[in-house]
């Protein structure tokens, strides 16, 4: 089986690399959370010593990192990934990131006349998605690599999609989170002015996602918001800056999204009132504390 190298034991990171060892791939890993490296290892993995060898023993290189610029960091510095891979290997960006950042991955490996195999394949389903290694994950690439690849993925995931051209993953990804994003948000405004008027909150469950008001985030957002538990499980931040990966595309493309420029401000409000490490739910108490 092919040896994968894995950057970016988070909490996405490190359950998709434990299914991977699961599932027999030999993984090689470089962390400075020392917890999760170590989980690896239990698990039949092994740490290295630098990205730079975890590139050298890999014949797939996986990276899930924070954002945009850790990925170019990663890749086209002089000295990362791209310079360290061997002719033949693959990397797999699962960052949740821009289209255009996943391209400027592969016109670097061009520039370097490199022959390594770019994929853009950010997934969706969540802490709970990845443990349990059924998320849903879109890739973008050439049709050949997608194929190399699919084994990889299916040791992830449960949904595997092909999406087309390099980016192409990305750019949908957004666009569901934007969607995520809005529909939260409206969810709060309803909570919050449902709590005002003194329905049962229960009887409203009950009847709403039944309704056509009815809605993912509805159905998994309200709970949490009315119980008041906003544990980790997507953060705030990474919700405020997909949504910011969307307003900024919006205004590369010249397209009016006033709404969504809106629901930007509110999680970067909640996150200056120190949501920012808490569940993107966490806006909640930011709508109940401006009311």
């Amino acid at each position: 089986m092919k040896t994968i190298g894995f950057i970016g034991l988070g909490n996405m990171g490190l359950p998709m690399a434990l299914n991977l060892c699961k599932a027999g791939f030999p993984l090689r890993v470089c962390s400075s959370k020392r917890e999760s490296s170590q989980r690896i290892e239990e698990a039949g993995g092994k740490s290295v010593g630098s990205f730079a060898e975890l590139a050298r023993q890999s014949d797939v290189v996986i990276t899930i990192v924070p954002a945009d610029r850790e990925i170019l960091a990663l890749y086209t510095e002089e000295g990362g990934l791209i310079d360290a891979m061997r002719d033949g290997s693959v990397c797999i960006d699962m960052t949740s990131a821009k289209g255009s950042t996943k391209r400027a991955v592969a016109e670097c490996v061009k520039a370097k006349g490199k022959n390594i195999s770019v994929i853009d394949a950010p997934v969706s389903g969540g802490v709970a998605g990845a443990a349990a290694g059924t998320l849903t994950i879109m890739a973008g690439c050439e049709k050949a690599a997608f194929d190399e690849a699919k084994p990889v993925f299916e040791a992830m995931g449960k949904k595997i999609v092909y999406t087309g051209t390099l980016g192409s993953a990305s750019d949908i990804k957004m666009l569901n989170q934007m969607l995520n994003a809005g529909n939260s948000a409206f969810v709060c405004e309803v909570l919050c002015l449902a709590k005002k008027l003194g329905v049962d909150m229960n009887v409203m469950l009950d009847i709403i996602n039944d309704s056509s008001g009815g809605s993912y985030a509805f159905k998994n957002n309200a709970p949490r918001c009315i119980s008041g538990d906003h544990a980790p499980g997507f953060r705030l931040d990474l919700m405020k800056k997909d949504v910011g990966l969307f307003v900024q595309s919006a205004g590369e493309m010249r397209a009016f999204t006033p709404l969504a420029e809106f629901v930007e401000q509110v999680f970067r409000a909640a996150s200056n009132q120190g949501g920012g490490d808490k569940n993107a739910t966490y806006i909640f108490n930011w709508y109940e504390k401006s009311q």
